[in-house]
C-alpha cells in the first residue's frame, strides 16, 4: 500500500494526491498538519532515502533557521522527535510504498508507483503502435 505523508495547502501534496487518484492508484493519506508523524514512520522513511535527514528536511521552511545550527549535532533519535513535533521541518509530499520513496511531486518520477505490469503493458502498446506506423 502507498503511503502519501501530506500538509494542509501544500500545492505539491494536492498535485501528487490528484495524480494517484487519476491513475487509480490505491494510497492511503495522512496530513501531517492534523496528524503529527510518528518517530517509527519517520525511521521507515529515512530507511528508504539515499541522503538520510538531508532528503526529508525543508530547509526553505520558517522554522529551519532556528534550527538548522542544531541539528548537525543531534542524535538520530532526537532530530526524529523535533521532526515527529514540527513536522513544517518536513519536505512535501513524501510518497511512500514498502521500497520505494519520492519526496516532492514530480510527474515522472512518480511513475514508478504504476505497478510494473501496467507500465510493461503500456510500452507493449506504445511498441505495437510504433511497429504499425501510428506513430
Amino acid at each position: 500500500m502507498i503511503k502519501l505523508y501530506t500538509q494542509t495547502s501544500c500545492h505539491s501534496s494536492l498535485a501528487a494526491r490528484q495524480w494517484l487518484s487519476a491513475h487509480d492508484i490505491a494510497f492511503e493519506e495522512k496530513n501531517f498538519s492534523t496528524d503529527l508523524p510518528t518517530v517509527t514512520e519517520l525511521k521507515h522513511i529515512l530507511s528508504l532515502t539515499e541522503n538520510g535527514l538531508d532528503d526529508i528536511i525543508s530547509k526553505r521552511s520558517k522554522y529551519y533557521s532556528e534550527v538548522a545550527e542544531q541539528l548537525p549535532q543531534m542524535k538520530l533519535n532526537d532530530a526524529l522527535k523535533l521532526l515527529s513535533t514540527h513536522p513544517k521541518l518536513l519536505r512535501r509530499p513524501i510518497i511512500v510504498s514498502a521500497n520505494k520513496i519520492q519526496i516532492g511531486f514530480n510527474a515522472d518520477d512518480i511513475r514508478q508507483f504504476i505497478p510494473r505490469a501496467i507500465r510493461r503493458m503500456k510500452f507493449d502498446v506504445m511498441l505495437n503502435r510504433y511497429a504499425l506506423g501510428e506513430i
